[in-house]
């Protein structure tokens, strides 16, 4: 049989099998799916109604004060999951006349005014013995603070912390910004932590943070919101939503970080190392009561995690399978993010039948050249090994109509489920928080567009920098300007190639703005994960599968060959560090798990000077928490730790300069007790 023969044969099975094929693909959906529409936010975790006996009561207690223009107050209790303080409860300050006060160790007071009746309750509770954490509390409480309270105030500056202070180890010396607005005070019998400070490490006569021995209680005040500053350095100035601001076609998150993010601090996750002070603070005032257990950032005894992503339009499945394979010989997951361009139903019809008769011999051959885009097949196959396949969607002609279209694709093609993380294309974003909102309600839950692309991260001295655009390396939930806690977690992603290299793609430059060398690129990836192993930051990239594919409307092989070494390279080093690769999937099921786990029936026997407490995630899951628990309380210094009643080994790691004892479990309920001598 000759060449045309057998395709004139191939052609008659293909008519004969075409309607069975077509019928099949109708009932599996090639018409394409509708994204869901759910409810994006989170509800507050609220105590309304007090039990009778405080069984079960945490050590911290949150106060949400509804008065007042500041809606933030909620995503205090973010901060604390990020900083793994999974031991506090939450109720609104009107409450306050019937909170049994006196069952917390520690009370944490959102920003807002207060009335006659709320300042003497928590004066009393201070000078009975408590302990009270405010966010640029009402001036009637500043002597309670060891503060006389002043005029002015200082309006988005920095704080440097009191290197002498025993709470501020650990926390970099240098000034870090905040965002809001810091009232003005003078010492009056309190101890400074932090001032604040300017750009050049000059600080003024006000201080940021105190701490102050009131009565039998201690008293700290931020003199700003950190509720506040944390959710506008991570997600940008909420007033630059919508606007073009970096000169580059398009309004991009970095639009919101232009002259926003202090270039020359770029390089700390200046949002993280304020959250720990906090951490060190709280830990510090409960030396004389319970001892604050928490959870270490990343999985089991891991310094911190890489999360591999690529952006891939409409390429072909070998160049997915080529960057795939090098991910997994070094042990590791990827998410690919895939862009099917849309066609019309009939096509989409028709490339379902093909991509069946693919698998048929020899005629699949001959249709790979012609539809060389994955298979419902091969994405199995490699969810199957475990990788993540999700949507890479367009929105230049809208947020709904976008995610429309290429949900309707991408499901159309038989590539479905649509995984809950995912990277716009472009990074094209829409409001302060209104894409994040949007993503949300198609059921996604962790967002990657907030990217380290463009001219927004050029000195005018034309010094490019790297590091945290958003002051963190942490994966926290989105919040929006009314103060609601969405159900979607912001991962920046730091390194990119079309911001770091010298490549070109269908015979143009190809978005690199920087254009490294393979080798410099590869430097900035080594400086970057060698800091994130003692700043405990999770390091995402985007290798772009399209650049592993070569073509005269692809990639060349110097674009192709400088890509592999900036890739292997960075990978390399990676494993180097005793850094885990995962997938963005990977990352947001351990974030999920962290995030919702509790420390409950936390309590301490002071004679015995044993701490007990229950860890309980909500969800199971196969990973690894890693528990710390203090290693010194007052005079004493752990002496064992169990868990579920066995004595188990630990180990001793400082975080932000407090020793923490450290023992890891695998994710389920545990009994864990510590005992000091």
């Amino acid at each position: 049989m000759n060449r045309r023969q057998f395709l004139k044969l191939a052609g008659v099975a293909g008519a004969l099998t075409l309607p069975t094929w077509a019928a099949y693909d109708a009932a599996a959906g090639w018409m394409g799916e509708t994204p869901p529409d759910g409810d994006p936010y989170v509800s507050a975790d609220v105590i309304k109604a007090w039990p009778s006996s405080p069984i079960g009561a945490s050590p911290i207690l949150v106060l949400l004060n509804e008065r007042g223009d500041n809606p933030f107050g909620a995503y205090l209790g973010e901060i604390l999951r990020a900083e793994g303080l999974n031991c506090f409860q939450m109720t609104y300050l009107s409450g306050l006349d019937s909170a049994p006060l006196a069952w917390y160790d520690l009370i944490l007071l959102s920003e807002g005014p207060l009335d006659g009746s709320q300042v003497e309750l928590l004066d009393s509770y201070v000078k009975k013995g408590g302990r009270l954490v405010a966010m640029r509390p009402d001036a009637r409480l500043a002597s309670l603070f060891g503060l006389a309270s002043l005029s002015g105030s200082t309006a988005g500056g920095y704080l440097k912390v009191e290197a002498s202070q025993p709470i501020a180890q650990g926390i970099p010396t240098e000034s870090l910004q905040y965002h809001g607005s810091a009232d003005h005070y003078r010492l009056d019998g309190a101890q400074a932590i932090a001032w604040l400070s300017d750009a050049a490490n000059t600080q003024s006569g006000f201080p940021a943070v105190t701490i102050h021995r009131s009565g039998q209680g201690q008293a700290a005040l931020w003199a700003f919101d950190l509720a506040r500053s944390v959710a506008y350095t991570r997600q940008g100035n909420p007033a630059w939503a919508n606007r073009e601001r970096d000169g580059e076609n398009g309004i991009r998150t970095t639009d919101m970080f232009k002259g926003w993010v202090d270039l020359d601090r770029i390089h700390i996750p200046q949002a993280d190392y304020q959250q720990r002070l906090l951490a060190n603070l709280l830990s510090t005032l409960s030396q004389d009561a319970r001892p604050l257990p928490r959870l270490w950032y990343f999985p089991g005894k891991a310094p911190g995690v890489f999360i591999a992503t690529g952006d891939c339009h409409g390429n072909r499945a070998s160049s997915i399978e080529d960057v795939l394979a090098r991910v997994e010989r070094r042990g590791g997951h990827m998410s690919i993010y895939y862009t099917f361009y849309p066609i019309s139903d009939l096509g989409r019809m028709a490339r379902r039948t093909a991509s069946r008769a693919m698998a048929l011999p020899l005629v699949g051959d001959a249709l790979d050249s012609r539809f060389a885009s994955p298979t419902p097949s091969q994405v199995a196959g490699w969810r199957a090994r475990g990788h993540e396949f999700s949507l890479h969607p367009y929105v230049e002609e809208g947020v709904d109509e976008g995610w429309r279209l290429y949900w309707k694709e991408f499901t159309g093609r038989g590539c479905g489920p649509v995984s809950p993380t995912t990277r716009t294309h472009r990074i094209l974003w829409t409001g302060w928080a209104e894409s994040a909102r949007h993503q949300t309600s198609h059921g996604i839950r962790m967002n990657l567009d907030f990217y380290h692309w463009g001219p927004a991260f050029r000195k005018e001295t034309g010094e490019w920098v790297y590091g945290h655009l958003t002051g963190s390396g942490l994966p926290m939930r989105f919040v929006d300007e009314q103060g609601r806690i969405l159900n979607i977690y912001q991962q920046l992603t730091q390194l990119a190639d079309d911001h770091l290299l010298d490549i070109r793609y269908n015979s143009m430059e190809w978005g690199g703005q920087v254009k490294l060398s393979a080798q410099a690129a590869l430097e900035v990836s080594e400086t970057l994960l060698s800091r994130s192993v003692s700043d405990h930051c999770a390091i995402a990239a985007n290798f772009h599968p399209d650049i592993f594919f070569i073509h005269p409307l692809a990639a060349d092989e110097k674009s192709y060959a400088a890509e592999a070494q900036w890739v292997e390279g960075t990978l390399d080093y990676v494993g180097a560090q005793g850094i885990p690769i995962w997938s963005a999937k990977q990352w947001l099921d351990f974030t999920e798990v962290r995030h919702d786990a509790r420390f409950e029936q936390v309590e301490w026997h002071a004679v015995a000077q044993r701490l007990s407490f229950r860890l309980s995630p909500r969800q199971a899951a196969d990973a690894e928490l890693s528990v710390l628990v203090p290693l010194q309380h007052g005079k004493a210094r752990m002496a064992q730790i169990e868990v579920d009643g066995k004595t188990v080994k630990h180990e001793q790691r400082t975080v932000s300069g407090v020793a923490y004892a450290w023992v890891a479990v695998p994710a389920g309920s545990h009994q864990i007790a510590a005992t000091y001598a």
